[in-house]
């Protein structure tokens, strides 16, 4: 009887989506050869570059690594080396410096519904073992699961900016997160004999707390290729508010999603070399170890697209393998994928390398990084033809210190 149902499940999900493919979207192929991924010069791909230079202090430097977030009224610079956040209004203001190492096991996470700065994970009193969680998981609204985990917050509408301890809530413990209006997404999956059910899904939407939808049905308690690991479902914001981009665990194709309604949008092709064997879907590993064995030896394997941002004319993306992760940009028009490492900048970029293998912020369609005040001044003084961009003029004839960070913004050509 649980084996029909499962099945029924998997047939009516198998329907839906064939429905919305063909209601909504042709879905695009997308050929990706890793290794053959092509190099070009950064100009082919971004333009309309814009520097927001930051107020000069001397003790704000960029040495460690560091990221930025773009939030509701202002930018934040996080340096995960030294747990602290620079935060500063969108003209470049200075406001506070906001030091985290009490919150060492944490990381900071910015929640665009709230506008708040939460650090939530493990209360380090406690040691959880992967059956301990599902055990919290099947059990969430047992008041003494709590304990089990912290959760902190920094208000940014709140101007003293302190940081307030709170109690997790039912989202915080599920993994639930904001998704669009009143809605969240849910996209943590495991297995367990501990499920009394066998039938789960990788991703569920809710409302008010209460299960609205849910997509890709998988047997919770000996689905092969999500035995001895914990993967979750990835979600990228598109143009919309209310549309994303969803990407699976172990699946090559990217699905449009608008509002809850979800539909196919692209495919990856990867070489057959790139592209895991049809065991992995269905014989099980023996063990742990097993597993990681397999993963180790296949590092180039496919494992999954973890973010994924469509322009008009390009589509950034990072893709997982089993033991590696690059970044890749892919051109619509002529249909050719580029290593984003080995996208090169020019002196007509200033010589920044606004495409590289790591994680680029982006917000409404604009791209933000982080820059050292040395990197520009040393461009300047080599290329003294040049003109010195007017919002860097002022910043530049200040003398900052080499370490001092400038905010570059970009696009992607249309």
């Amino acid at each position: 009887m649980m084996k029909n149902r499962w099945l029924y499940a998997t047939l009516l999900q198998c329907c839906l989506l064939f429905v919305f493919t063909n209601a909504a979207s042709q879905l695009q192929k997308i050929y990706f050869n890793p290794k053959a991924a092509g190099s070009e010069k950064q100009s082919q791909f971004v333009d309309s570059i814009h520097f927001i230079p930051l107020e000069i202090r001397d003790d704000v430097r960029l040495e460690g690594y560091n990221n930025i977030t773009v939030a509701a009224n202002n930018f934040f610079v996080i340096d995960y080396t030294e747990k602290l956040i620079f935060l500063y209004a969108k003209d470049g203001r200075y406001l506070r410096k906001i030091n985290y190492k009490k919150l060492s096991e944490f990381y900071p996470a910015y929640q665009q519904n709230t506008n708040q700065l939460v650090f939530f994970g493990d209360n380090k009193n406690y040691s959880l073992t992967p059956k301990d969680r599902i055990k919290i998981k099947l059990d969430w609204d047992n008041p003494r699961n709590k304990k089990y985990f912290k959760k902190y917050t920094i208000d940014l509408a709140d101007t003293t900016f302190s940081i307030k301890q709170e109690t997790p809530t039912e989202n915080d413990i599920n993994g639930a997160y904001p998704f669009f209006d009143d809605y969240y997404w849910q996209g943590n999956i495991s297995t367990s004999p501990l499920y009394k059910d066998s039938l789960d899904y990788e991703i569920k939407i809710y409302r008010d707390k209460k299960l609205v939808k849910q997509f890709f049905p998988y047997n919770s308690i000996n689905e092969p290729r999500f035995l001895y690991t914990t993967e979750y479902a990835g979600f990228s914001k598109a143009h919309k508010a209310d549309e994303h981009f969803v990407t699976r665990p172990y699946c090559d194709t990217i699905y449009r999603m608008v509002k809850d309604s979800l539909f196919p949008a692209y495919q990856l092709v990867l070489p057959l070399e790139n592209s895991l064997p049809a065991s992995y879907y269905s014989r099980p590993f023996k063990n742990k170890t097993d597993r990681e064995n397999f993963d180790r030896n296949n590092g180039w394997m496919f494992r999954q697209v973890y973010s994924f941002y469509e322009t008009q004319g390009f589509i950034y993306f990072r893709s997982g393998f089993l033991s590696n992760t690059k970044a890749y940009v892919y051109n619509k028009a002529t249909k050719v994928t580029y290593s984003a490492e080995k996208i090169k900048p020019d002196s007509s970029q200033y010589n920044l390398s606004l495409l590289g293998n790591y994680r680029t912020e982006n917000k409404d369609n604009r791209f933000y990084k982080t820059q050292k005040a040395g990197d520009l001044i040393a461009f300047f003084q080599q290329y003294k033809t040049v003109a010195v961009p007017k919002e860097l003029e002022a910043f530049l004839n200040s003398k900052p210190h080499s370490d001092a960070p400038v905010i570059v913004e970009f696009q992607f050509k249309n």
